[in-house]
């Protein structure tokens, strides 16, 4: 069920997303103990009245304007989009050279919409890998060298979907300079960066080299996944590639997705602060359950999800043991194939259901132990 990665794809060729069609339906289960969720869950309370939400466009207001107000970037250096994913597409789309190779170099393990839409958009995906493993989440460097000469784009997670882990900063100098050096243009998939602002982690790659363009969106650490609501930032041509193509597949935004981020960006700091509030209280209880079960573990510096080893294949230990429980959690073979024995658990949601998720939780786990032994 990991990302498919190879060629141009079309018509019957278009690989599924492996994950999706798993999870979507286990999601409409509407399972009491939901800790499958890789976006941060706020109460957000924003008044609009219909005019508003549908007389967006005739309002005045232009959305990049705030992108680059709260990231201290120019407009011209901003397309709004509708959510990360279509970013991604248009980034990869804009960063592709004209001239040079349609091959994408793409960083494993990963969510397939990032390492599958270049298929769709004509070009070969090959990857390279930070991991996995159980230890340091390391950049392999030599696979990165030997591709370059290869790919038009390189493509990467900083904080990495399912681990949760940032990439090391000596790991992103290296990669910055090593694709300035070979002229190859990089798109950073940054959706789980603003967890980290107001730390050492926070490191936007759009301000340390100008052949980045970074994506992001309210979804993930804002809690407005059904928004649709994302942007990409970088430089001001590359970035004219991305809003000529957001013109040609998309025409104009959504009036009620803008209407409501309008709205919501004066009060994003306070999501922000809600989120590291949320993980100090849960993520304490998280460990105590592992350990209670003999499962060492370090959780990422920051972020709201972690990627736990089961000893066992997680998708067969969910449908055995965690649905009868009520429990929904992501395993990690559907980022990667050598993570098929791990379980990513996410702690972004409210305290209460949080903790009722719990003993449940330790509960699964003892029941795999049980099995196994």
């Amino acid at each position: 069920m990991e990302p498919r990665l190879g060629g141009p794809v079309s018509g019957d060729d278009i690989p599924p997303v492996d994950y999706l069609s798993w999870y979507v339906p286990r999601l409409q289960e509407n399972r009491p103990h939901d800790l499958s969720q890789s976006g941060f869950e706020y109460d957000w309370d924003l008044n609009l009245d219909d005019k508003k939400l549908l007389g967006f466009w005739n309002s005045g207001s232009n959305p990049a304007e705030w992108v680059a107000s709260r990231y201290g970037v120019e407009v011209d250096q901003v397309c709004v989009t509708h959510g990360v994913c279509q970013a991604i597409s248009l980034a990869i789309l804009a960063a592709l050279p004209e001239d040079g190779p349609r091959v994408v170099g793409v960083e494993m393990p990963s969510f397939a919409v990032v390492s599958q839409c270049a298929r769709l958009l004509g070009c070969e995906v090959i990857p390279f890998h930070r991991g996995p493993n159980e230890g340091e989440w390391r950049l392999n460097r030599e696979e990165v060298a030997d591709i370059l000469p290869r790919v038009g784009v390189i493509a990467l997670t900083p904080v990495m979907n399912p681990s949760g882990e940032m990439i090391a900063k000596e790991d992103e100098d290296w990669i910055i300079e090593a694709t300035r050096e070979a002229g190859i243009n990089i798109v950073s998939d940054e959706v789980y960066l603003d967890a980290a602002m107001g730390t050492e982690f926070y490191r936007p790659m759009h301000l340390r080299a100008n052949n980045v363009i970074s994506v992001n969106s309210l979804t993930k650490c804002y809690g407005l996944g059904p928004l649709r609501f994302g942007w990409a930032i970088g430089p001001a041509n590359m970035i004219q590639n991305v809003r000529n193509a957001f013109h040609n597949l998309q025409g104009m935004a959504s009036a009620p997705s803008m209407a409501i981020a309008e709205a919501a960006f004066p009060h994003l700091d306070m999501a922000l602060e809600a989120l590291r509030k949320q993980r100090e209280v849960n993520l304490p209880k998280l460990i105590d359950v592992l350990t209670e079960n003999g499962i060492e573990w370090t959780p990422p510096p920051i972020g709201i999800f972690g990627l736990i080893p089961l000893g066992t294949n997680a998708v067969q230990a969910m449908a055995e043991h965690g649905s009868p429980l009520g429990l929904l959690a992501t395993p990690g073979g559907m980022f990667h194939k050598d993570l098929a024995n791990h379980l990513r658990i996410a702690w972004g949601g409210n305290s209460e259901s949080f903790e009722a998720a719990m003993p449940v939780l330790s509960q699964f786990l003892k029941s795999i132990q049980d099995e196994n032994n």
